[in-house]
């Protein structure tokens, strides 16, 4: 079976990306080609969605390449993770808890990286008991140490936000005494 032509401009393309000094117009042309001989190219498709919404702040051209990617493949675990980080960040939490729930139907995605995913989107309504709740099945999902380590310091992370919150608000406590003391 071999590469096809689209692969090996993809390859190209994906690795002009790479390191601090990318070769943008390298990654274009690349993409360009990639998809001239295959316009279903499910990689190429995503990295441009990747393109537009990372370097070009293009989030509604990104979201069009990865729903693209949907209509062909459904199966394609690559664009869920990137699909719905991308969401998070356009504030479209709807949209992001809606593809986290169809992706877990798909076998082959990283479990891990879904849940963890799923606490980002928690994290972002402030519901961080939530979360944590979504990073210790992430972790329970994870496969390697260098994730693993990744999930606890997120859950560290989380763990501070809720004190931030617990010294912004008044205890109970407090408030009755100062109830009292007013009378």
């Amino acid at each position: 079976m071999g590469l096809t032509l689209a692969d090996s401009y993809y390859l190209k393309a994906k690795a002009a990306t790479g390191g601090f000094c990318s070769d943008w117009e390298e990654v274009c042309e690349a993409l360009n080609y990639a998809l001239s001989y295959d316009e279903n190219h499910c990689a190429s498709l995503c990295l441009l969605g990747e393109v537009y919404a990372k370097h070009l702040s293009m989030p509604d051209k990104a979201f069009e390449c990865f729903d693209r990617v949907i209509a062909i493949d459904t199966n394609y675990e690559d664009v869920y993770p990137m699909y719905i980080k991308y969401l998070i960040w356009n504030n479209k939490i709807d949209r992001a808890k809606k593809l986290v729930s169809f992706s877990q139907t798909i076998e082959t995605i990283s479990k891990a990286e879904i849940y963890w995913l799923s606490s980002y989107i928690e994290e972002t309504l402030g519901s961080y008991k939530i979360c944590l709740k979504h990073l210790k099945e992430a972790k329970k999902h994870c496969y390697n140490d260098y994730y693993f380590d990744f999930m606890v310091d997120e859950q560290k992370r989380i763990e501070k936000k809720m004190k931030l919150d617990k010294k912004q608000k008044p205890s109970k406590k407090l408030k009755k005494r100062k109830k009292t003391k007013k009378k």
